[in-house]
């Protein structure tokens, strides 16, 4: 045998282990193997599939069953363990993250998920695609295409019935959970799973906190986020659940680099909240909170005494210098319930509903209330 000859059938032998570990991964996520079904997922033949089970069943990692195989009698189903599935150099499955962007909101909810895929033996590939709505397919498309089994979507656009994304959604053929965002308006078609928090219950939150300190009525300021439809809609139903007063409602476009145009909304918030006898106020985000704390004491007024303020996200609230009281949206833990949901559409396809699931956040009161 000549030596080209001996490289193909190395080659071939990598190629017959990788498609064995491939079969082995399906066995362990789902519990067995039905020949049929694996080999009209995957374009193999149902003989090359019966003929790889008969090698890793004379390994004793599984066991021949009528139509395909399981798992052997006296095996349990870790992540890791003595077959080497769900270890970082052969993880049970890849699932990707798109993320609009790495900072400020998301790295507790990457860090969410990037622990629970840890704990499952499950590799996660992140993608960023910078708040555009273009990049979010494209990015589905590349994960989908480099071998990513199921993604997991934060969509930049939460409130938009996006009928492009549906699509794009449609047309990977592998699993999608929306994270920080509802599937609201999805096609019936598509067995979308949902994980978010519930930002409405958060800013209800906020306003029922300042009712019982005394306030009969509460502002509003929220800079254009993706979480801000959600807290106004909260806000509103708070007012109204509990009879307060109208009060201004004001929403601040981001802000670009070198723009002081911030200070004058503040200002105009302020002065608004002032004229009609408001004096507490939800905030979002933070730092925006900050800024209206700053302008508050400019004013010659104390903070809580005078005016208080509930920031919305809690990433540097604590740090003000008056603490703020702060809604805290639960993102470790969405990323967390995202990757378990996603796992969990891997390991039972169609044979489970879809998931709507909305955690709550919670209130750090400090001092500004």
């Amino acid at each position: 045998m000549n030596g080209s000859e001996q490289n193909a059938q190395k080659g071939d032998r990598v190629i017959a282990e990788e498609r064995r570990e491939r079969i082995l991964r399906e066995i362990v996520m789902r519990g067995r193997i039905e020949v049929g079904d694996f080999a009209a997922r995957t374009g193999l033949s149902g003989m090359t599939i019966r003929r790889d089970l008969a090698v890793l069943a004379d390994r004793g990692l599984i066991r021949r069953v009528h139509g395909g195989a399981v798992l052997p009698d006296t095996a349990e189903a870790p992540a890791t363990g003595v077959r080497g599935i769900g270890s970082s150099t052969r993880p049970l499955a890849t699932i990707g993250l798109i993320v609009p962007d790495a900072g400020y909101y998301f790295p507790p909810l990457i860090r969410g998920a990037s622990e629970a895929a840890l704990a499952a033996g499950v590799r996660l590939v992140l993608g960023t695609t910078n708040y555009d709505p273009a990049e979010e397919t494209r990015q589905l498309h590349r994960l989908s295409a480099g071998g990513a089994d199921a993604t997991m979507l934060v969509t930049a656009r939460p409130d938009v019935v996006d009928q492009e994304l549906w699509r794009a959604i449609a047309a990977v053929e592998t699993p999608v959970v929306l994270v920080e965002r509802a599937a609201d308006g999805a096609p019936t078609s598509l067995r979308i799973d949902a994980v978010r928090s519930d930002h409405a219950f958060g800013a209800e939150l906020a306003v029922d906190h300042l009712a019982e300190r005394g306030h009969r009525s509460v502002g509003l300021l929220c800079r254009e986020t993706a979480t801000a439809p959600w807290i106004a809609k909260g806000h509103r139903r708070a007012v109204e659940r509990r009879g307060l007063a109208s009060a201004p409602v004001m929403t601040t476009p981001s802000p670009r680099w070198g723009d002081d145009s911030r200070a004058d909304v503040l200002r105009e918030f302020l002065d608004a909240c002032l004229a009609e006898g408001v004096r507490a106020a939800v905030v979002l985000p933070d730092e925006l909170a900050i800024g209206l704390l700053s302008v508050v004491e400019e004013r010659g007024l104390r903070v809580p005494e005078d005016f208080s303020i509930v920031a919305y996200d809690d990433e540097v609230a604590s740090l003000a210098s008056v603490p703020l009281t702060a809604v805290d949206p639960p993102r470790t833990a969405v990323g967390r319930r995202a990757l378990e949901t996603a796992l969990m559409r891997l390991e039972r396809r169609d044979d489970a509903p879809a998931h709507r699931i909305k955690l709550a956040p919670s209130l750090h009161v400090r001092e500004s209330s």
